[in-house]
């Protein structure tokens, strides 16, 4: 008779704790941080990589910026925004991976963005 390994299955507290912290910091308990991947462009003025785009939506029309283009990803953001303002809404897909952000999510990473240009 084969022998079975019991596995521990974690607590419901647990799982919810780990999902309650996960949410707090934005995220899906079992998934990449895109944010993370996206400040950190943003904070090294990083090109964008193969198979990933940025968007920000504004209201009647949206800008993407191409990977190919090889300008970094703080320098395009700062030409959107002083041609069109704060977007509605930013889509970053990484790896095949979309993730929409709203104003509220995205607007502490562009603030200095935003003061740098006011200079």
């Amino acid at each position: 008779m084969p022998h079975r390994h019991s596995q521990r299955k974690p607590h419901s507290s647990e799982v919810r704790s780990r999902s309650t912290h996960c949410r707090e910091e934005g995220r899906h308990p079992h998934s990449y941080s895109p944010h993370t991947d996206l400040t950190k462009l943003i904070e090294q003025d990083s090109p964008l990589q193969t198979h990933t785009q940025l968007v920000l939506m504004y209201g009647p029309f949206q800008t993407e910026m191409l990977p190919e283009a090889g300008q970094g990803v703080a320098s395009w953001i700062k030409d959107c925004l002083r041609k069109h303002g704060l977007p509605s809404l930013v889509r970053f897909d990484y790896r095949r991976r979309a993730q929409i952000f709203r104003r509220d999510q995205f607007q502490p990473w562009l603030e200095p963005l935003m003061e740098q240009q006011s200079y």
